[in-house]
């Protein structure tokens, strides 16, 4: 071979070499690149109805009508909009921990996981399973119902996925402004007080009130919301017949803006609006706030 072609050769190979090195070095990038779980950027528009489903309980969300209800209840409307919201949170993360189904029972993300599924109408948009809270409040183990990859998913859609029932209804019960309000009608056992507006201020069974007072019954109207609801055996104790409280807010033309009974309990009120067959429980102190005595009004020592 003459020297020429041996050059030739020898720079054939060299550059063969190099280019072997080139796609040993993108193998190698690429088996190294990290695998994430891949959420899609759902809106609310984009879904009607989700179900998270594990052995002890189902919680069902569906949209009707533009409003949210969960099991046949009122559901938070901002929750929702959050949960859906969450899978667009562009602060998540992901990684893969585990590729077998081996893993799954240790994890949490086998039948005793919460199968969590989005869908429009028969469409199903997204369908994974979360297990074990894993670390931190704002993580938790996920995978693809039909695929056996795990992957810690560290964002905001992890704090909603192992809630419970209650913690989707809607716990407001009002929101009353309080310049339309002109009459308060509050009802103690046999006793009943009436609150009223006047030219020169409020005025409490003809009175002067201690407008103090009523501005804090003012407050706590703008803004009533439950602690909690009844369990099913506790529905069936309660006693709206004769409530041990009652109140009625009516409004400048003489309307009603809210009517509600309340019967006791041993951790607060159970209450019902009328017009609405939720039950709520209401703590001591907020129906105090809302249902004080005439002496309170008065800024009367008790």
């Amino acid at each position: 071979m003459s020297k020429r072609a041996l050059l030739r050769t020898l720079a054939v190979l060299g550059v063969l070499v190099v280019l072997w090195g080139a796609f040993a070095l993108f193998q190698k990038s690429m088996s190294d690149a990290p695998v994430t779980l891949e959420l899609p950027k759902l809106t609310i528009a984009d879904v009607d109805s989700i179900e998270l489903t594990r052995p002890s309980d189902t919680v069902r969300l569906v949209r009707s009508a533009g409003a949210w209800t969960v099991n046949g209840h009122a559901a938070d409307q901002s929750a929702v909009a959050d949960f859906v919201g969450a899978l667009a949170d562009s602060g998540a993360t992901s990684e893969l921990i585990a590729r077998s189904a081996s893993s799954h029972g240790r994890l949490g993300v086998d039948s005793a996981g919460r199968r969590i599924v989005f869908a429009k109408g028969d469409r199903v948009l997204l369908d994974v399973i979360a297990g074990s809270a894993a670390r931190s409040y704002q993580s938790a183990y996920l995978r693809r119902d039909s695929e056996p990859e795990v992957y810690l998913y560290r964002g905001k859609l992890a704090t909603f996925t192992n809630r419970a029932l209650d913690q989707w209804r809607n716990r407001q019960i009002a929101s009353i402004e309080r310049d339309s309000v002109s009459r308060i009608v509050i009802g103690r056992g046999t006793r009943t007080v009436t609150v009223a507006r006047a030219d020169s201020g409020w005025t409490v069974g003809g009175a002067r009130a201690d407008s103090a007072a009523v501005g804090r019954l003012l407050t706590a109207l703008g803004d009533l919301r439950a602690i909690g609801f009844p369990t099913a055996a506790q529905m069936d104790s309660i006693d709206f017949a004769k409530p041990r409280l009652r109140l009625t807010v009516l409004g400048r033309g003489a309307d009603t803006l809210l009517s509600l009974v309340a019967d006791s309990a041993s951790s607060g009120y159970w209450v019902r609006r009328a017009g609405n067959p939720e039950t709520y429980q209401v703590d001591f102190w907020r129906m105090n706030q809302i249902t004080p005595t005439d002496s309170a009004l008065r800024g009367l020592p008790h």
